[in-house]
């Protein structure tokens, strides 16, 4: 029976997309907000960079730097470091709405135990993107074209 490539097909004039979990990192940075005594676990494992939005990293990035001048991660702190930076730095982008950004991230902070496997989720598909970025495979081949499964061709069967 022939086979046939279903699904999961992208445009081959734009790029593959990148491998992100947009919940995991919402859920890194409630935990940041709302849990301070994990700040630094999770500042061990994430680099700001390891974030797929620019909206997320900055409030990582201040979330980190209010850390490590021995304040609070709480969403005021993180706020006031969001707005200093943007008065030092006009001209650098900043998040539409940075305060309800943050009250929305810290209203929705999950139980800490399970941050850490979040924090390891973002980490993984961050190196997954720079191996991306660099065609990496495992055996030093390029990426096959094909993307999505094969089925049976005729079989109607679920």
């Amino acid at each position: 029976m022939p086979k046939t490539l279903t699904g999961g097909l992208h445009d081959p004039g734009q790029p593959p997309p990148q491998p992100s979990d947009e919940h995991a990192e919402r859920m890194v940075l409630a935990t940041l907000l709302q849990h301070p005594a994990s700040t630094a676990h999770l500042t061990a494992i994430l680099d700001t960079k390891h974030f797929t939005t620019p909206a997320h990293q900055q409030v990582f990035s201040a979330a980190v730097a209010t850390y490590r001048r021995n304040q609070s991660c709480a969403p005021t702190d993180v706020l006031a470091e969001m707005a200093r930076r943007q008065h030092d730095h006009p001209s650098a982008p900043t998040p539409t709405a940075p305060e309800q950004l943050v009250i929305s991230l810290a209203s929705s902070a999950p139980v800490e135990a399970v941050t850490l496997y979040y924090a390891a989720i973002i980490r993984d598909l961050a190196a997954l993107r720079r191996r991306h970025q660099r065609n990496w495979h495992p055996e030093g081949l390029p990426e096959p074209p094909m993307r999505g499964f094969l089925v049976d061709e005729g079989d109607d069967s679920p």
